[in-house]
């Protein structure tokens, strides 16, 4: 709200050259050594975890030295050519720091969750969004906030001290880690088998990040090419990228810290060659996904005006929150399938598939954009999530032997949100606002749609109560 929609249409053309660094910098070493690690303990040489964790810390040291140095001396050329936005330099030098803090970051996560300790890691993120709030608008607050290259780098600088706190924390929560003690034992193969699996997801992931800078970079320049404003492009691109997509994404917290629990459970399972742990484990995470995704497209169906005038004081954000609330179930399915094929050795796969996504996408904005406008922007994203989750469900039926239970999955969820919807609204039109103001009303709405939710699932026979020890005691494996 400080910086306004055209602010944080340059805050995110911004995060699209970051996150190609960063992409650099981690350079698909947390995944290795979150897998490296579940297998090691599957194999119970404990010894060997530490070890991993040592040798991807080299590994993200260079990496990241190398990313820093691309981020700070290509700001000012990559903004100017690619974004062409020069308040964009300023800003892009501010994060340099944070990409090694993030890469060690990155590192330690992924051996607390591959030896199951969720709350280290997730607490070590929540500290860091806290730091940047806080920072942030402190910062803000201190300088011209009408300026909004001084806006977006107090935005960057805040991102860099949440990072330099979270390294920090987690940091001291491994040194106090009495799991595991290291000992000495031959480990040379651990070395090779970390660059065997991180060498292929970094060249995917530095390609994907390269296709989504580029497709970031041309969407409000091909909407100037309709007819529009070059503010008015960046601010209907920042409603978008900045306000609409997170808000979107919000509910994912649980399937996030889901689909990066999956990696080293599966990747034990597929040590072990235990097919039944994996089959029986993806139709519990599929399950819930679907289940989540269908309620939020509920939610953002009845409420959209409400939470765009609740959280931007804008009812164009509104109006964008109803027409995307559709793509939750799919965007929610690619999040958890992309992991699942990760943590069985598909990234090549995955790869491909985003691939031809974002080929597909950047066409589609290429083309069609300057002659239709922001409608032909949505018509592109709807297709291609759309045919990305259709591409990552047929690759994970190929590789695995999971069946989809279509009317506990889909129909019943549908049948339970329709109801609790209906009902919450009138709630919410008949009584809560009568009793409380708009945002609380907002707020107890949310929460009943979700109860009722929840009790017609189970009342449905969607969801049993065992489902949920089944799935907590499978992550134990």
């Amino acid at each position: 709200n400080a910086i306004g929609a055209e602010g944080i249409g340059l805050y995110q053309l911004i995060m699209a050259f970051y996150m190609l660094t960063v992409t650099l910098a981690i350079s698909g070493i947390s995944v290795a050594v979150s897998r490296i690690v579940a297998e090691e303990i599957a194999k119970n040489k404990y010894q060997n975890a530490k070890k991993a964790l040592k040798l991807s810390l080299i590994i993200a040291l260079i990496t990241s030295g190398i990313a820093t140095v691309v981020l700070f001396f290509g700001a000012e050329p990559v903004s100017i050519y690619i974004l062409k936005d020069a308040r964009a330099i300023l800003p892009l030098k501010y994060l340099a720091p944070s990409l090694p803090l993030l890469a060690f970051s990155a590192c330690y996560r992924g051996y607390f969750f591959a030896v199951r300790n969720v709350v280290k890691p997730t607490t070590a993120q929540v500290l860091e969004q806290i730091v940047r709030i806080f920072v942030t608008i402190y910062l803000i607050k201190s300088i011209r906030v009408d300026n909004i290259i001084y806006a977006c780098s107090a935005a960057t600088i805040g991102m860099t001290a949440g990072e330099l706190i979270s390294y920090i924390y987690i940091v001291f929560l491994y040194y106090i880690d009495k799991k595991y003690k290291s000992k000495k034992q031959n480990t040379d193969k651990i070395l090779f088998n970390m660059l065997y699996i991180s060498i292929p997801v970094a060249g995917t992931s530095y390609l994907n990040s390269a296709l989504r800078l580029l497709e970031n970079a041309l969407i409000p320049i091909k909407l100037v090419a309709s007819g529009m404003e070059v503010s008015s492009a960046m601010s209907i691109y920042g409603m978008i990228k900045g306000m609409v997509l997170p808000i979107l994404f919000f509910p994912t917290s649980f399937l996030s810290s889901l689909a990066t629990m999956l990696l080293p459970s599966l990747s034990s399972a597929n040590v072990n060659n235990n097919e039944k742990h994996i089959t029986y484990t993806l139709s519990k995470v599929l399950h819930f996904t679907s289940i989540s995704g269908i309620l939020v497209v509920s939610l953002f169906m009845l409420f959209p005006y409400e939470l765009g005038n609740a959280l931007y004081n804008s009812t164009e954000v509104g109006t964008l929150i109803r027409i995307l609330s559709f793509l939750c179930p799919f965007m929610y399915l690619n999040m958890v399938v992309t992991s699942v094929l990760n943590a069985l050795g598909e990234q090549v796969s995955s790869f491909k598939i985003n691939l031809i996504e974002s080929i597909i996408k950047i066409m589609m904005i290429f083309f069609l954009v300057p002659k239709y406008g922001f409608t032909a922007y949505l018509f592109a994203l709807f297709i291609t999530t759309i045919l990305n989750t259709i591409l990552y469900i047929y690759r994970l039926l190929k590789v695995s032997y999971i069946i989809f239970d279509i009317s506990n999955w889909v129909f019943k969820p549908i049948l339970a949100a329709i109801i609790s919807g209906l009902i919450s609204k009138l709630l919410y039109s008949a009584i809560y606002t009568n009793i409380l103001s708009l945002n609380n009303s907002l707020i107890l709405s949310i929460a009943s749609i979700g109860i009722i939710y929840l009790i017609l699932l189970f009342i449905l026979k969607s969801l049993k109560p065992s489902d949920f020890n089944s799935l907590k005691k499978s992550f134990k494996r």
